[in-house]
């Protein structure tokens, strides 16, 4: 029996059906679901990929540590968007006042202090929006997210964080709208359904990468890679609490 799920890229009217003829998603079904969504995409599918972790042995992060990723993504994602140097110095001060450079990772606090911003660190960086959209939709500061290659409404999620008056970075302005209360993180099942996703569609891109072909699905192969780091850091792989050292392995 096919399955359609909503967060999987498919359309559902009813938010309860999926819900009604599987109360209790099984890592099997999950594994199903995901294939024939790759299929239906003319993916590559892996059948040999082991099925990810049940709901129940799973903890999701939590509202206070989700928030605080989405500010490091959110600063680190916008210095690599601006050519100025000095972004990234406005942007680590501002965390620094608000007494969040505890979210920055290692790589990120180097990042936004470095004198000399690198061109590939710069674009390394920059592929950090992906993360960061990721994340606001388990945050539920997006409605939707999708393989396709709709652009993320970025001033959706951007509202609920300062804005940086251009050309001249100089008082950071403070306008946004209240990032903790707007958090709503969501639903476990939700979340899973996209980990057992982007792990198939993850090993996919590097087949392809290793065999010299195309992106499969013409997917953004950035955005998989950045995408499947945030989910594993979201459902805690491996008990991996630094975010530079979350794995995004897709072994059999």
């Amino acid at each position: 029996m096919p399955i359609h799920l909503g967060a999987l890229g498919l359309q559902c009217h009813n938010p309860n059906f999926f819900r009604n003829f599987y109360p209790a998603m099984t890592p099997e079904l999950r594994k199903e679901a995901s294939e024939l969504q790759l299929h239906k995409r003319g993916i590559r599918i892996n059948v040999q990929l082991h099925v990810i972790e049940a709901d129940d042995e799973v903890t999701l992060r939590s509202k206070p540590e989700v928030e605080a990723r989405l500010w490091a993504l959110w600063a680190v994602s916008q210095a690599a968007s601006d050519e100025d140097p000095n972004r990234a110095k406005v942007l680590h001060h501002y965390l620094s006042q608000r007494g969040l450079l505890g979210a920055l990772s290692a790589q990120e606090s180097t990042f936004l202090t470095d004198q000399f911003m690198a061109p590939q660190q710069r674009i390394r960086f920059l592929e950090r929006r992906h993360a960061f959209h990721f994340l606001a939709w388990c945050a539920g500061l997006l409605d939707n997210i999708d393989l396709s290659s709709k652009p993320i409404k970025s001033d959706t999620i951007l509202q609920y964080f300062p804005r940086l008056d251009s050309p001249n970075p100089e008082p950071l302005s403070d306008n946004s709208l209240s990032l903790t209360n707007a958090i709503k993180l969501r639903r476990k099942d939700a979340i899973m359904n996209w980990s057992d996703l982007l792990y198939r569609l993850h090993w996919a891109v590097r087949h392809a990468q290793l065999n010299g072909k195309p992106s499969p699905g013409n997917i953004d192969s950035a955005m998989v890679r950045e995408w499947h780091q945030a989910v594993n850091w979201m459902c805690c792989y491996d008990d991996e609490q630094d975010w530079d050292q979350v794995s995004t392995e897709t072994t059999a």
